[in-house]
């Protein structure tokens, strides 16, 4: 996958220890990195943040350094992080970037096939 050079692959296997199925879906597997957005609901109040805090502390701003790396490297995801800045500030951008590039590893692992490019 764009992004994942050997270190990352070996940081991700190592953490997940090569057991995939004991996340049920994308949104687990996102939660587990810490890319799922925070929210503070008090009464009438609400408040949504970039990132929560829980998660790995390791993988998850280990994703966020592949995506940029990814976004060079496949014209999809290229295009993909273009239009989140046209809508949202660049750093909310790459978090948003970060999760898109987990959810497509959690994929790989999961079917256990080969990654392919995005044409944009």
């Amino acid at each position: 996958m764009p992004g994942f050079g050997l270190i990352m692959s070996m940081s991700m296997l190592t953490e997940l220890d090569n057991d995939v199925i004991r996340f049920p879906n994308e949104r687990t597997f996102a939660s587990m990195l810490g890319l799922i957005p925070t929210c503070h609901d008090s009464g009438e109040k609400k408040a949504v943040g970039e990132k929560t805090n829980r998660g790995s502390k390791q993988l998850g701003p280990m994703i966020v350094e592949a995506s940029w790396v990814a976004i060079q490297k496949d014209k999809g995801l290229g295009a993909y992080y273009c239009d989140c800045c046209q809508r949202m500030k660049p750093h909310k951008a790459i978090i948003k970037m970060a999760r898109k590039l987990a959810c497509r590893a959690y994929a790989v692992l999961k079917t256990k096939t080969k990654y392919k490019h995005e044409q944009p």
